[in-house]
């Protein structure tokens, strides 16, 4: 099985995202809303991501039978 491109940026991206939220905190330690904010909106595009992939996986599924 070949490499995807877009999972192979999609991984990059969000490892640089987590990366870069992991050095981001407050004065008291503890995760800030502007944080809990990119959190929730990269779930929202890893699950958009996900039922694209899923789509096209069960299209080309269809073709074959």
């Amino acid at each position: 099985m070949r490499n995807d491109p877009n999972l192979t940026f999609l991984k990059a991206f969000f490892s640089a995202r987590l990366d870069k939220l992991r050095d981001v905190r407050d004065d008291r330690g503890a995760i800030s809303i502007e944080t809990m904010m990119i959190v929730a909106g990269l779930v929202v595009v890893a699950a958009i991501a996900a039922g694209v992939i899923l789509t096209k996986v069960n299209e080309k599924a269809q073709t074959i039978k």
